[in-house]
């Protein structure tokens, strides 16, 4: 076993905010980990219900920080800053790690220096019936920017991230509170980081009435907005790479035109598909076809472009822009 096996410190992130029902079961899964050298750091993000208390009845074991109201983003950030580990972990306040998660990532990444980020698999379950799954995503490893530019295949709970690879990505963007997550793993590969995927089931996410999974519009909006500006920030990078910044753009206006079709909200949708599909992107057949639809719901036509884009776009995402 080599001297960083042995040694390294691994910052456990939880924010939190009003999470008196779910934050001792968080920490719990952090102190059961097998790791020999854990830090577990909850950033208390203006709660005003018992948070505090039950964080500070574990004493030394969890240190424990209080902000202001300011987001998720805000809170990971004042988690990294007081961070003494060399690896840092983040997890929400209502989930869950598996007990062994951080001493096989942590030996993953001692064992594969060239990697800067471990990630493996989560499994979501229903807070009310217990019901789970575990959801059968991408998984590559290496240089990852081109699967993930087109959509997160990587819950935020998953990674261990090199401490400095964390810092040379500038931590979360503060003024995100939806995919933020994948804005910080964009910005992460986009600065160099290298992800090595271990096939373990290290992660639990809870689902229940009180998380964001659920609002398809406004998460999608979101995702445009990432991509646009990680298309203004990185403009070089993408460049240097040969991405076509234009059709991965157009790629997400017309995802989100999608949903708003499937939302009812048809007219702008095919608004925003009729600007995208007069660029040439991934699969732009698919969304001309959600377009048409749009205007036909009583045909069935848009259960048909649905099932078309649920079998080929999520089945396989391509590496860059391009004509479907």
């Amino acid at each position: 076993m080599t001297e960083r096996q042995t040694v390294a410190t691994v910052s456990v992130i939880i924010a939190a905010y009003n999470a008196e029902r779910y934050i001792a079961q968080a920490i719990d899964s952090v102190l059961a980990q097998s790791h020999p050298c854990v830090e577990c750091i909850v950033v208390d993000d203006g709660s005003t219900d018992g948070t505090a208390d039950i964080v500070r009845g574990y004493g030394s074991r969890v240190r424990y920080l209080y902000q202001e109201n300011a987001e998720r983003s805000a809170a990971r950030n004042n988690g990294m800053r007081e961070a003494s580990g060399d690896l840092i972990s983040f997890l929400d306040a209502d989930d869950l790690l598996a007990p062994e998660k951080l001493a096989e990532q942590a030996a993953f990444l001692a064992q594969h220096p060239h990697y800067d980020v471990a990630y493996s698999r989560v499994s979501y379950f229903n807070d009310e019936d217990g019901s789970s799954f575990t959801p059968q995503r991408r998984t590559p490893s290496g240089d990852i920017v081109a699967e993930l530019l087109y959509g997160n295949f990587i819950t935020i709970h998953s990674p261990l991230i090199r401490r400095d690879a964390a810092e040379r990505a500038g931590g979360f963007d503060p003024a995100r509170n939806r995919y933020e997550d994948w804005e910080f793993l964009l910005r992460l590969a986009l600065t160099g980081a290298r992800f090595g995927f271990q096939d373990r089931l290290h992660a639990k996410v809870r689902l229940h009435p009180g998380n964001t999974i659920g609002d398809q519009v406004k998460m999608f909006e979101a995702k445009l907005r990432v991509a646009e500006g990680v298309v203004e920030e990185f403009a070089e990078e993408l460049a240097r790479r040969s991405v076509d910044a234009r059709g991965l753009v157009a790629f997400h206006k017309a995802d989100y035109g999608r949903i708003l079709v499937l939302a009812g909200r048809c007219r702008e949708g095919r608004a925003l598909i009729r600007e995208a599909v007069r660029v040439s992107f991934p699969h732009r057949k698919i969304f001309v076809a959600f377009g048409l639809a749009a205007g036909l719901l009583g045909s069935g036509l848009l259960v048909a472009a649905q099932q078309l884009y649920d079998r080929v776009v999520k089945g396989k995402r391509p590496a860059k822009g391009g004509s479907a």
